[in-house]
């Protein structure tokens, strides 16, 4: 499980791996992004089939897809995405689901948690 901020971005990340558990390159790498309303209704935020990119900088087997959390969504609910491709030697589907808590974007106390790449301040 991941944690999201409410009206910020949030990257969906996912590494593909093939049956030796090596980094792999799919076809078809797509990605579709949702939630649930109180009655369990789902509602759709990315449509599904929405191209899911390779990872800047590009590493082999990883794609990633940033969506902006919206602001009309609540702390009480998660969303979901769920990224697919496949595997172009074995024709298999991969299927991963990442899911996110949502907290609002300001925190009692003024506390916010960022974080940044070593050196990178």
């Amino acid at each position: 499980m991941s944690k999201g901020v409410i009206g910020d971005p949030f990257t969906f990340t996912v590494l593909f791996l093939d049956g030796s558990y090596q980094p792999t390159i799919v076809t078809n790498p797509t990605i579709k992004v949702f939630y649930f309303t109180d009655a369990g209704q789902r509602v759709h935020l990315v449509a599904a089939g929405t191209v899911l990119p390779a990872s800047a900088p590009v590493e082999t087997g990883r794609y990633s897809y940033t969506y902006t959390i919206p602001a009309t969504l609540d702390a009480h609910q998660e969303i979901y995405g769920i990224m697919r491709g496949q595997d172009p030697l074995t024709f298999d589907d991969y299927v991963v689901e990442q899911s996110v808590d949502l907290f609002p974007a300001e925190i009692p106390g003024g506390m916010r948690a960022n974080f940044v790449k070593d050196g990178v301040c």
